[in-house]
């Protein structure tokens, strides 16, 4: 009977320098992308390993094959690989025929060695747990046709062993920022964690929500209920809680969020097919390379273009750990409510409730709230109202046998770094917010509608050199953080979370 083939081992620091020979070797996973197809017919899956001989930043491996099923399927950061035969086509004598049928070779890219494996040519590899404790049997193998020496077992408890003392790359960039660094227009590489992922399969889009604890800064709104009053605003409009395009999420959903912390919408700007091929699923982190910056609608968010890439974290890893610790931080500093990172200290609120004893909730909170009808004090911005225009703010009462009887009827649209919702303010609760301005036909009531302008002008942040038209102006304004009373209602018994609604109470304009 044959004896099995005996295989030596390369250290990777040696592999990087074995040109012209062919290698083997064995690393942990300390960066991966999930596979995605290539310009050509090929797919693509790219990795980092690492070993004590070549820990930082490790050597890096673009595995090619023309199946899925036969690339690396890496489950966790910290995993160990095994490649079997490694050889080099970057000698002058190599023509591009050579090049495209060597199975696995060591190159050079931006002067960094990288490893390149074609597994239908030849190449292969097996990978293992990285825990300490499970055995030596492989989870996935490139090939049914594989062997193990005692010489394999001890590599791979070492390689164990050696994780545990020696934290991997945490993969960290100058254009890594956290989701409260963003900024619009520039490219960024983010660590988060996946909250939820929408296959929105009538428009073939799918939508990844991702979270790191932060909060996004707020963005400059564009001005309404000023004299460059918005056209096409109505009561039944919802185009501004929510980008373009994008659904609302579900209140199932939304309770599986953190309390606090920005869920920011990853969009593709690239056809679904040019997506990795094996998304990341909810609960894991991540680490995106290349995002850009968009604002929508006054709303952040994170494009995936076709030079984007998404690695998968450890839940060890120095930048999910970092992450998880300004969590903590934050849920330890919550005596008074969760408060945005944004706000000024100490806060000139333009407003004051009736209830300051209560905490602060977030809208995140009172969307997912378990019961329809509630009560609620938060820290919000108004980006918007309707009416646009001073005059409409108040209408003839109904049911009024008076021609001159009128009542307040506004719809407020209300911001924080969790999410955004309408909450009407209308009749006694409009009056008492006012503070002193009855509702009347503000078409004839010049005092109260040039003193209702000052307040709105200040509740929105704009600027006296931003209205009437001013050159100076740029149609943009920037709205204060205010303390609000929320109270949450149904609009049909039979539907009472369909038809749930909010509505501003308890709350003066001062």
């Amino acid at each position: 009977m044959a004896m099995p083939e005996q295989y030596k081992y390369e250290r990777l620091l040696d592999a990087a320098l074995c040109v012209g020979q062919r290698v083997n070797f064995y690393g942990a996973v300390s960066e991966y992308e999930e596979p995605k197809r290539t310009r050509g017919s090929d797919l693509i899956c790219t990795m980092t390993v690492s070993d004590m001989s070549l820990s930082c930043p490790g050597l890096r491996v673009l595995v090619f094959s023309s199946t899925i099923e036969s690339l690396p399927q890496v489950k966790s950061v910290g995993d160990i690989i095994r490649f079997h035969r490694v050889t080099d086509y970057s000698l002058p004598s190599a023509n591009y025929h050579q090049m495209k049928m060597i199975p696995f070779n060591i190159n050079v890219h931006n002067g960094v060695a990288q490893a390149v494996a074609k597994i239908k040519h030849g190449a292969s590899f097996l990978l293992f747990d990285g825990k300490q404790g499970v055995g030596h049997t492989p989870y996935q193998a490139s090939s049914q046709h594989h062997t193990m020496q005692d010489g394999d077992c001890r590599i791979i408890d070492l390689l164990r062993s050696w994780i545990i003392t020696q934290p991997l790359s945490s993969g960290s960039t100058d254009y890594l920022v956290p989701i409260s660094g963003i900024k619009e227009g520039n490219y960024f590489d983010l660590c988060c964690k996946i909250m939820a992922v929408d296959h929105q399969e009538f428009n073939h889009v799918i939508i990844l929500y991702v979270w790191d604890g932060t909060d996004v800064e707020p963005s400059l709104v564009e001005m309404t209920c000023t004299v460059q009053a918005r056209e096409g605003q109505n009561f039944d409009s919802v185009a501004d809680l929510r980008p373009e395009g994008m659904p609302p999420l579900s209140r199932e959903v939304i309770a599986t969020f953190p309390p606090f912390g920005t869920v920011l919408p990853v969009v593709p700007d690239l056809p679904i097919e040019n997506l990795p091929l094996k998304l990341p699923t909810s609960s894991t982190w991540i680490k995106f390379r290349n995002l850009n910056c968009r604002i929508q609608n006054g709303i952040y968010v994170a494009v995936f273009l076709h030079e984007s890439k998404i690695s998968i974290l450890s839940a060890t890893s120095e930048l999910v750990t970092e992450c998880e610790r300004r969590y903590q931080g934050r849920l330890l500093d919550n005596s008074g409510g969760f408060l945005p990172q944004w706000i000024p200290t100490p806060l000139h609120s333009l407003t004051v409730t009736d209830y300051e004893h209560i905490p602060f909730s977030t809208l995140r909170q009172i969307l997912s709230y378990s019961q329809v009808t509630y009560k609620f004090r938060c820290l919000v911005r108004v980006v918007s109202i309707v009416p646009p225009v001073i005059e409409d703010f108040c209408v003839q009462k109904r049911s009024s046998t008076r021609a001159s009887e009128y009542i307040y009827r506004l719809r407020l649209t209300l911001e924080d770094p969790t999410s955004r919702i309408h909450a009407y303010l209308c009749d006694e609760d409009a009056e008492y917010f006012f503070n002193g301005h009855p509702a009347t036909d503000l078409h004839d009531a010049t005092v109260i509608k040039s003193a209702l302008q000052r307040k709105i002008n200040e509740l929105l942040g704009v600027e006296e050199h931003n209205l009437y038209g001013s050159a100076k102006s740029d149609k943009r304004c920037n709205p204060p953080w205010i303390k609000c009373c929320l109270k949450s209602y149904y609009l049909q018994k039979e539907d009472p979370w369909s038809s749930r609604c909010f509505k501003v109470f308890g709350t003066i304009l001062a």
